[in-house]
């Protein structure tokens, strides 16, 4: 598993930060402007870079029949009313409730966010291929739910480091701590959507939902808002946890008599 998973990761940094740090280096030196057509496809290049490794990794090292299920998974809309209703909802109070504390304000109107979503869908959705399509599931062949879904969240918010120094992008304003503990506070949300349904489709969609909401519910980068977030998070988080165990001890009972 460690092997597969420092292949995982290799390939994603090294694609993600070479491209994002000649992104950097072009903008600090004044030689291109964040906001381009250029800066823009090296901006969405580095974002993409989770999925496309994964993607390439999988066709390389498994079976016909693994790669192909991997791929309907990714694109399959095949679920439930209720499970696109709660990923929708819950996207939406994780980017609204700030605004309760303090942590957000409303600057636009919210039909942007629908304007928006589907250039999320790869402006930050298709991420997830890498992050919850395998990284997640695949700590938690060794490690909790819980556990898992930290390292994800450290590695994922570290993974964005070279934006902070790509001169007018949204990270320069950030507070780095404040964007980490929102990494973290999604991974939660996230893994809550993955456990019960186990859909790298869903997770796309929760993922542009965020990118998408945040244009309209723009952040006020507290630690303390951030911490807030993070607590509603393990507090969703937590009573799935705690459903999905009790389920799984009635269908072993069941099973076992």
């Amino acid at each position: 598993m460690g092997k597969e998973v420092g292949r995982f990761l290799f390939y994603t940094f090294s694609l993600s930060w070479i491209i994002w740090g000649g992104l950097a280096i072009l903008t600090q030196f004044n030689l291109l402007k964040f906001g381009t057509a250029l800066s823009i496809i090296l901006f969405i290049l580095g974002g993409v870079a989770p999925g496309i490794s994964e993607v390439w990794l999988k066709k390389k090292y498994s079976s016909k029949e693994e790669f192909k299920s991997f791929i309907s998974n990714i694109k399959n809309p095949r679920h439930p009313l209720a499970w696109y209703l709660f990923t929708v909802g819950l996207a939406f109070a994780a980017c609204f409730l700030p605004t309760l504390w303090g942590g957000a304000s409303m600057e636009n109107p919210l039909y942007l966010a629908l304007i928006n979503f589907p250039i999320m869908i790869i402006g930050g959705g298709f991420e997830e291929i890498g992050w919850r399509g395998y990284l997640q599931p695949t700590l938690q062949k060794r490690w909790s739910p819980f556990t898992s879904t930290l390292i994800v969240g450290g590695v994922w918010a570290i993974w964005h480091l070279p934006l902070w120094f790509v001169v007018g992008t949204n990270q320069m304003s950030m507070n780095f701590l404040w964007f980490t503990l929102i990494a973290l506070a999604l991974s939660f949300l996230m893994t809550v959507i993955y456990l019960s349904t186990k859909s790298i489709f869903l997770c796309i969609i929760f993922h542009a939902l965020i990118n998408s909401f945040w244009e309209v519910y723009i952040p006020d980068t507290n630690v303390s808002s951030a911490l807030f977030t993070l607590s509603f998070a393990l507090v969703i988080f937590t009573a799935f946890e705690i459903y999905r165990k009790k389920n799984n001890t009635k269908a072993h009972q069941f099973l076992h008599g």
